[in-house]
């Protein structure tokens, strides 16, 4: 930001002067200047500006905190953490997008092709699929929607690299929905397993959370993309298209791919341990055995569905989950123009939906391929238990062992950053308590010692000399004083005493 201010003289994006930091003359001259490598001002201010969004979005790396966050409340964990704040990050990039896709060619379809939008591509793919594969082996309901959330603002950078602001915040806008639905929805179900997060301890409330249940799936899809019905279809589809005609790589297209295909399996993981099957929360008290005591404490602990005031909200955000698709379909493209301050033409347009078509038909078939693994694994063959081993676990312990502990990323970080900051601050304390705390010791004891010197050198020195001179000067000035008696006679001896010592010496003199 010091840098833009310094390069434009404002942090205002546009004024009615046209002196703002992303007016066309301002991005001009940040193009015309370059750093090392060649590379533009405005591209290192926009990088640099990402930096802030990466931490702000949850992006790999700086995603550790996203997930920890989730632990509040979960109307916190729906409004902020899912819709409102860590979306700033995105919404960042999208409101700065001009700063940039500074000094890029246009091209035929999607973004122009930068080196900070590269970046950003980049970083959105690789967070999109490491994120999904992480929520495949978590067992807290909470946790597997918070990395949910970093996967999906993966897809949200992504979709701002390949496809522009109105693809990135189209999905924005989705997700904030159905995200939001699907944390109160979490909310509703913990409420009504008696406070239980674990998924493992669930199962089977479809029966007793009928309601519950409805919306969750409707958030559960949109998520997923399930085709046609859900807005996360077209928001994620968009991305896609984008993706696969971006001309720098296929990469991040095939990131995206397996990323959905990732979502619908582990958000199908999900509903099969938490919705069907029979519930195995009453496992913690095995103890009570079949007595007429413990069948009244067992039913006393079934789930219940929650009250109006939690289910409802639910409602309505699972209506918007289906109906908000319609803003951003192929058919009727006056998003992109609305975000661009043109005029919106609110008409269906075939023609789009017919060129997106093939992909579509295949993005529909990588959810539904997810969706069916999901329930083959997951729903069709329900746990038992609450401690049997999870099916991924059985099959490929050491690889679920990875992504159950978010392949040791927090680990890492203990043992470098952490560590490293503890031994900075302890350092710190060592410094301030031995080297300036010794400093100002040594400056203490100095100035007492000095000034212990300075007393005895003024008390015994300085003030003994004085008074010697000052009594050497009061007896020469009684000498004095006795010449100065006032009797004449006196005078006149000296005077015939001088008189007679004068002449002496003058004969001693002249004999001389």
């Amino acid at each position: 930001m010091v840098w833009l201010y310094a390069q434009t003289g404002t942090l205002n994006f546009y004024t009615p002067e046209h002196t703002g930091c992303l007016e066309a003359s301002a991005l001009a001259g940040m193009v015309s200047k370059t750093i090392f490598g060649g590379m533009m001002v405005s591209t290192a201010i926009g990088l640099l500006i990402f930096l802030g969004a990466v931490g702000k979005s949850g992006q790999v790396p700086l995603h550790v905190w996203l997930p920890d966050a989730m632990e509040g409340p979960t109307p916190v964990s729906a409004l902020i953490h899912a819709a409102t704040m860590v979306a700033a990050g995105v919404f960042l990039v999208a409101r700065v997008y001009p700063l940039m896709a500074a000094g890029a060619a246009p091209v035929e379809h999607g973004a122009p092709i930068t080196t900070a939008l590269t970046v950003v591509t980049w970083v959105g793919a690789i967070t999109a699929i490491f994120a999904a594969t992480i929520a495949v082996a978590q067992n807290d309901i909470k946790r597997i929607l918070a990395y949910s959330t970093v996967s999906q603002l993966g897809y949200m950078m992504m979709g701002l690299g390949v496809g522009g602001v109105a693809v990135g915040m189209f999905h924005l806008i989705t997700h904030a929905f159905f995200k939001a639905l699907l944390f109160l929805g979490s909310g509703s179900v913990i409420h009504g397993c008696h406070e239980e997060q674990d998924v493992r301890k669930m199962g089977g409330l479809k029966k007793y959370m009928p309601i519950t249940f409805v919306v969750y799936a409707i958030g559960m899809l949109a998520l997923a993309g399930f085709p046609l019905f859900f807005s996360g279809f077209w928001s994620k589809d968009e991305i896609l298209h984008h993706a696969s005609l971006w001309s720098v790589s296929k990469i991040p297209f095939y990131l995206g791919c397996t990323g959905a295909l990732f979502t619908a399996f582990y958000m199908t993981r999900q509903m099969g341990l938490v919705f069907f099957g029979s519930y195995r929360g009453h496992e913690e008290n095995p103890a009570h055995g079949h007595s007429a005591h413990s069948s009244e404490s067992a039913h006393s602990h079934d789930p219940h569905e929650s009250p109006a005031v939690m289910t409802v909200p639910l409602i309505i955000l699972a209506g918007f989950a289906i109906l908000l698709g319609v803003i951003g379909t192929p058919a009727w493209p006056w998003f992109d123009a609305y975000l661009n301050g043109e005029l919106a033409e609110l008409q269906i347009k075939f023609s789009n939906l017919a060129e997106s078509a093939g992909l579509m038909g295949a993005s529909a078939l990588i959810v539904l391929t997810g969706i069916t693994v999901g329930w083959v694994l997951y729903g069709k063959r329900q746990r038992k238990t609450a401690a049997e081993k999870d099916v991924l676990e059985s099959a490929q312990p050491a690889i679920f062992k990875l992504l159950e502990n978010k392949y040791f990323i927090d680990e890492i970080y203990e043992a470098t950053v952490i560590r490293f900051n503890a031994f900075a601050a302890w350092l710190c304390d060592f410094a301030d308590k031995w080297i300036f705390g010794g400093a100002v010791l040594l400056v203490k004891y100095f100035t007492i010692g000095s000034s212990w010197l300075y007393r005895l050198t003024d008390e015994n020195v300085v003030n003994g000399g004085f008074d010697a001179g000052c009594g050497s000067i009061r007896g020469s000035g009684g000498i004095l004083s006795r010449l100065h008696s006032g009797r004449v006679q006196t005078y006149l001896r000296i005077i015939g005493v001088a008189l007679v010592a004068l002449i002496i010496f003058l004969i001693w003199g002249r004999k001389a």
